[in-house]
């Protein structure tokens, strides 16, 4: 049987591979970098747990994906407004799982590289694929519609997980501090000003630091960044494009790993199933995916007060069942789609070419207030961006 040849070894690849080999269908998996995870500082990162009502650890045993990686349940953090003003927040069932991203063991990462090589998946590292020269296309997003810097380290303070929403230090974005057992990741996430990503990212240390001071022990910096866009095909040709690749995005918070993983374990079902992978993914993700675009336009219109009342109204239940209904698609936030489009579209939508991978309906506009195209930092450029 010929192999299947998938492009990228990150969630979505490997995710991928994982189903065609339990299913019997032999996979080689093309990486461009040199190592899984290549790209992360070891990082705690966020596996959404809100977005359906099935908890996400049963979604991916659903999908034959086994644990062998670092995965903490989360219930409670505290929230921070433009003020100080705080909301300490907890949930029943956990509202995510924080798991660790990277070259180390015990990442999802090395997790998922273990798997597909263990159900006898071949994998290549330091080869590039053009997109028609693969089955799956899981090679991570396309333009920068957002970008974020971290840095993870070692410190003595107690666990923390800490979210800050203020408009001036992260626009567009959030701020957040996650400590666990002596392993941190202090990081800022923009929409908007890349080109103030450092200054900002400096004034976000020191406002963790006023909340309660913490040492920083061997520093790891580091950059990423994601984009937004929806699409009416995630095929090209023969191809299936998951991951960012393919625009599986949460437009509200960027937490996309859950969609990562779910869009290739889809991809792979659309090849031993006989079934065409735009109607897998459009069941699974269509309406959660524009719903989030209508959360994402009230998050940013509604503005500091708007953001305040937030913080306010998530300390006055349970915080699983808050975030579930930001992302439920209700009929209300699936009207707004039109609106949300007029005020995000550039794409296909206005005539103007968008750089994503697929051609997309429409997608966030990457300019400044004035029409000034945004200047994405240096070290950001050289360390991400190159092809």
């Amino acid at each position: 049987m010929k192999p299947i040849v998938i492009a990228g070894a990150g969630p979505a690849g490997l995710a991928a591979a994982i189903h065609l080999q339990r299913s019997g269908v032999p996979v080689e998996v093309f990486e461009r970098r040199e190592d899984v995870g290549a790209r992360f500082i070891g990082e705690y990162q966020v596996l959404e747990s809100y977005s359906r009502e099935v908890d996400a650890r049963d979604e991916l045993a659903q999908m034959g994906i086994e644990v062998n990686f670092e995965l903490r349940p989360a219930h409670w953090a505290r929230l921070f407004d433009d003020r100080g003003r705080v909301s300490a927040v907890s949930s029943e069932r956990p509202y995510g799982y924080f798991l660790r991203r990277g070259t180390e063991e015990g990442t999802l990462d090395r997790g998922l590289e273990a798997q597909a090589r263990g159900l006898g998946a071949l994998i290549h590292f330091g080869k590039k694929l053009a997109p028609e020269e693969a089955d799956v296309v899981a090679t991570g997003p396309g333009p920068a519609d957002g970008i974020a810097k971290e840095i993870a380290f070692r410190t003595g303070s107690p666990d923390r997980i800490e979210v800050i929403f203020d408009p001036e230090l992260a626009p567009g974005g959030y701020a957040y501090f996650f400590v666990l057992d002596g392993w941190g990741t202090l990081g800022l996430a923009l929409l908007k000003e890349y080109g103030r990503l450092e200054s900002h990212f400096g004034r976000t240390v020191e406002r963790f630091q006023s909340i309660g001071s913490f040492d920083i022990d061997s520093p790891r910096p580091g950059y990423s960044y994601m984009n937004f866009f929806l699409h009416d095909s995630s095929v090209r040709g023969n191809a299936r494009f998951a991951g960012e690749a393919g625009g599986f995005q949460d437009y509200l918070f960027g937490l996309g790993i859950r969609y990562a993983v779910a869009s290739g374990h889809l991809a792979a079902r659309s090849i031993v199933e006989g079934v065409h992978f735009d109607r897998l993914w459009t069941e699974r993700f269509g309406p959660a995916m524009r719903a989030s675009v209508a959360s994402r336009l009230l998050y940013e219109a509604l503005g500091r007060h708007g953001l305040r009342f937030f913080v306010r109204r998530a300390g006055r239940g349970d915080f699983r069942e808050f975030l579930h209904s930001w992302a439920r698609p209700a009929w209300w936030r699936l009207a707004l789609r039109p609106l949300a489009q007029r005020v995000f579209g550039r794409g296909r939508s206005r005539g103007g070419p968008c750089g994503h991978k697929l051609l997309c309906g429409w997608c966030r506009p990457r300019e400044g207030r004035a029409g000034k195209p945004q200047v994405l930092p240096a070290d950001f450029v050289a360390r991400y961006l190159e092809e």
